[in-house]
């Protein structure tokens, strides 16, 4: 037999350092390990030209493969933190996202932070999800969610356990101020996230059939799915889908500097699993 050209022995060699290969009937939509060294391929709204948030790295003590990562940092005060942000209009019903990220070792956000989230923008204004804060998704403009370490009112460790920070069509409202916060979904068995490691972090979001309650979504931790949300309506008009991710760190009231590093992100259609996953080892796989 003929060896295979070199073209294909490097597009093989590509898809195993995504770890997508063993997904080759997804549709990678977006990645980055930041090893150009540039943030140019990230979209408006992002912090890339402001090294006091968002920065690459080269120190090897926080990067988690090849040579470079992301750094963001939240300065002390309130609201603080970085984002980059990255569009891929019209969309998808269906989107995972999967990215590796490191917390400092001290790292403490006091109580509540926002994490990284996918959205959806409707198709004539890729703005439509941005500034919705206590605001209820009407089923035609947005709707979002967002993997994140909860602290609990400090019950749970910094930075805190797992969940799915969550703004659909029937999400219950503040008891208190009548206003739509996002709903936290959280897994049975708290999963807390660890400092000073890199975590495999990966979150999926299925929009519903308009007039159905069959959305979901769920997220892996290292390969292993920890927690699966399902009967979700996200939408009652089929052209909205979901179409943007935010590689993000926000505090609501930061009691010193924090940081995060992140690595190897991946955007697509299918489960993408850890680096290092093949079909005998993604664990977490049990997906649509």
């Amino acid at each position: 037999m003929n060896a295979a050209p070199k073209w294909i022995l490097m597009w093989c060699m590509a898809m195993v350092c995504t770890g997508f290969l063993a997904h080759a009937d997804g549709k990678i939509i977006f990645q980055d390990d930041f090893e150009s060294g540039s943030l140019k391929n990230w979209d408006a709204d992002s912090n890339s030209d402001d090294p006091s948030r968002v920065v690459i790295t080269d120190n090897p003590e926080n990067v988690h493969a090849g040579k470079r990562a992301l750094e963001i940092i939240a300065q002390p005060g309130s609201g603080k933190g970085g984002k980059l942000n990255k569009w891929f209009m019209p969309g998808y019903d269906r989107v995972y996202a999967r990215f590796y990220c490191k917390f400092e070792d001290d790292f403490d956000q006091g109580n509540l932070m926002h994490f990284c989230h996918l959205a959806a923008n409707r198709q004539d204004d890729r703005w439509s999800a941005f500034g919705k804060a206590g605001i209820r998704p009407g089923g035609a403009d947005f709707f979002t969610t967002s993997i994140e370490p909860w602290r609990d009112w400090k019950r749970n460790p910094a930075p805190g356990a797992w969940m799915m920070y969550t703004y659909h069509m029937d999400m219950p409202a503040d008891p208190k101020m009548g206003k739509y916060w996002g709903q936290m979904m959280t897994p049975d068995n708290p999963v807390l996230a660890t400092r000073g490691e890199w975590i495999c972090v990966e979150m999926m979001i299925q929009a519903n059939t308009p007039g159905e309650r069959d959305g979901e979504q769920a997220f892996w931790i290292n390969g292993d799915q920890k927690a699966r949300f399902t009967g979700i309506r996200w939408r009652n008009d089929a052209r909205l889908l979901v179409n943007d991710f935010w590689l993000m760190l926000y505090i609501h009231e930061n009691p010193e500097i924090n940081r995060v590093w992140f690595d190897d992100v991946v955007i697509a259609t299918d489960y993408i699993g850890t680096l290092d996953a093949d079909d005998s080892s993604a664990s977490g796989g049990a997906h649509p």
